[in-house]
């Protein structure tokens, strides 16, 4: 009887470690699945795919105007002859420039292109400047396509509403214009800023105290007051290049 008895605690044993191994295994197994569902939406949600991106608003191109044309003939004249010097400076693509075209001997417009009182010119030169607010800044730049430099603004509307071949650096500007009091301002003057003598920006007087500008590396053309502190502490002169 003894050792039946040992038998039958022997085979209880067995069955109750059996039923522990069991019911652990059932129970690391409901762990592991309790840990999976866990993740899962984490999961689900790397899965989807990714928001899109907002699309940047892109500044407007300046309106065509049929006189682009001879500014762009112009600049492109300018790039050729002087692209390699200029730094910065990026070359114009091929066929900018039509073979049969030649920069005119006297680089301005016949007096007819300038009608109307002493200061029509002025108005038209601001009224075309306008069309081009909000057009990226570009060292080196000269046209709307590309961008502009403050100078290379001047020298493209010049170009573009007189048909007239001005110099493209500020102080060569100034020796071709009549120097003018700042009192004594009128739409289109040239507005010069600088430190100690030396241009290093250039603006044009559009009226009320103020000019219109291709400003800045990560700024636009843009109309900006004589009055602001920068440039008021950095005004130098003001020249009236009259077109001929």
């Amino acid at each position: 009887m003894a050792l039946r008895n040992g038998r039958g605690t022997t085979s209880n044993i067995q069955k109750i470690l059996k039923a522990a191994t069991y019911s652990i295994t059932v129970l690391a197994a409901v762990a592991l699945f309790g840990t999976a569902g866990s993740l899962s939406p984490a999961m689900a949600q790397a899965s989807k795919a990714p928001p899109k991106a907002k699309v940047k608003r892109v500044a407007k191109a300046a309106p065509a105007d049929p006189t682009d044309r001879m500014a762009d003939q112009l600049n492109a004249r300018w790039q050729q002859e002087n692209g390699a010097a200029f730094s910065g400076f990026n070359a114009a693509a091929p066929g900018a420039v039509q073979a049969s075209y030649a920069v005119p001997a006297a680089t301005t417009a016949p007096a007819a292109a300038v009608p109307g009182g002493a200061n029509d010119w002025g108005d038209r030169l601001v009224s075309r400047a306008m069309n081009y607010l909000g057009t990226p800044y570009r060292y080196g730049g000269i046209s709307p396509k590309t961008g502009f430099d403050c100078s290379g603004f001047v020298y493209y509307l010049y170009g573009a509403v007189f048909g007239q071949r001005i110099p493209r650096m500020p102080h060569d500007m100034v020796r071709e214009a009549t120097p003018v009091a700042r009192s004594d301002l009128q739409k289109g003057d040239l507005v010069m800023f600088g430190h100690r003598g030396a241009i290093t920006h250039v603006g044009i007087y559009s009226g009320n105290g103020q000019f219109v500008h291709a400003t800045h590396r990560g700024s636009p053309v843009m109309v900006t007051s004589l009055d602001a502190d920068y440039y008021n502490t950095r005004y130098l002169k003001a020249v009236r290049l009259t077109p001929q």
